[in-house]
């Protein structure tokens, strides 16, 4: 028997899952009209909206409809909120853009404002809370210094910038100025957990397939279609671990919009070439599950790993909505394409490089750095025993 609180968080995902999927149709379906008419935990639901970064979705979606005022009122200043910091973090990749181009110094903005330009018909819903810039690994000590000028400084976030530049390719870097959001600088695609190996993505045939699109008068390089939608799935997937609506939309939005035109082919191609199968076949299949994208089905039938790992994503999703974004070190690791990696991955984890480990707890004694990192991963087996053996919710 299902009990109160689990039927109270079920309706509330289905009136956010309904919304979702009406955004991405254009149009307000009668099953969210008839959820909404229905007695709801307004509270709750905007509280889930706001975790899920769909406050200001969930306003334009739901502002025909009648809504209690206070709820109303609270989902309409997230609307004018998200409309604010987009017209902020447009000025602000401008201004970024243009001193990268001064200095020959090639860029391609990821996700962000460029994204919403892309797919969203009112590019203010679409929430980021940084710019994402892909560079090419060559020009990182040219970026690093430009940066510095324009008033950016590395943010830690708990890993030092040497660790970062050696065995990561990604780096946060926050703004002196209070009113611009920090940069996440990329010069990889992915990075999964810890010192699993990197994906064997030839980021050469990504810039080389690049566009220039024109965009307010400025022109800009941008992934091709294919490469965007291997991107994106790898963002879920490794990134936030098949969870969240906003990041399953992004990949929604772009299927619906260029999914007759996209050359599938080329995006099975180039995920086996790059060995991340897995994981851009789950995230194919949960954005078909959850929101109707068309993936053709002999796309996700090429794709599919071997074993049973889809059964066990069945299994966990089942046991609760909000079950894989606490399982953000695990799932990672399943969707890896092979057993030979999920196992190098592992051995990395239990015993890392002297040399990572000194960068990675600033300990001058490899003894003592090890043990930090041994307390640090009981810590993490422990969280993800709890959420995918822990009661269902």
């Amino acid at each position: 028997m299902t009990s109160p609180a689990r039927e109270d968080r079920s309706l509330e995902q289905s009136v956010l899952m309904a919304a979702t999927h009406a955004f991405a149709k254009g149009e307000t379906s009668p099953e969210l009209a008839a959820l909404t008419s229905r007695p709801l935990d307004w509270g709750r639901i905007v509280r889930r909206a706001e975790t899920e970064r769909l406050g200001a979705l969930l306003y334009a979606v739901l502002s025909p409809l009648a809504l209690p005022a206070p709820i109303r009122d609270r989902l309409r200043a997230a609307w004018l909120g998200a409309r604010r910091q987009y017209l902020l973090a447009i000025h602000q990749l401008t201004r970024v853009l243009s001193a990268f181009e001064r200095e020959g110094v090639s860029v391609i903005p990821l996700r962000g404002p460029t994204l919403a330009e892309l797919l969203y018909r009112d590019p203010a819903l679409r929430p980021f809370t940084d710019l994402d810039l892909f560079i090419q690994e060559g020009n990182l000590p040219r970026v690093l210094s430009l940066l510095s000028e324009l008033g950016y400084r590395h943010m830690e976030a708990g890993l030092p910038l040497s660790l970062e530049l050696t065995w990561r390719h990604a780096a946060s870097f926050v703004a002196e100025a209070p009113e611009e959001i920090p940069i996440d600088l990329h010069w990889g695609m992915v990075d999964y957990p810890g010192l699993a190996p990197a994906a064997a993505i030839n980021h050469q045939d990504l810039w080389d397939r690049a566009v220039r699109v024109e965009s307010a008068g400025d022109a800009r390089r941008e992934l091709c279609l294919e490469d965007l939608v291997i991107y994106l799935a790898l963002h879920l997937a490794v990134h936030h671990a098949l969870s969240g609506l906003i990041w399953q939309l992004d990949l929604a939005l772009l299927i619906l919009r260029y999914g007759d035109t996209l050359d599938w082919d080329a995006v099975v191609e180039r995920s086996v070439q790059w060995q991340i199968r897995g994981p851009v076949f789950f995230a194919l299949r949960e954005t078909r599950d959850r929101l109707e994208a068309s993936v053709p089905a002999w796309v996700l039938d090429r794709l599919r790993p071997v074993g049973l790992r889809p059964t066990l994503f069945d299994w966990l999703r089942q046991r609760g909505e909000e079950r894989l974004e606490r399982l953000d070190y695990l799932v990672p690791f399943l969707v890896m394409d092979r057993g030979s990696d999920i196992l190098r991955a592992l051995a990395s984890a239990a015993v890392p490089p002297a040399s990572w480990l000194r960068c990675r707890y600033g300990r001058a004694s490899v003894l003592g750095a090890y043990m930090a990192h041994c307390a640090r991963i009981g810590r993490v087996c422990a969280r993800t025993a709890r959420a995918s053996l822990g009661p269902a919710r």
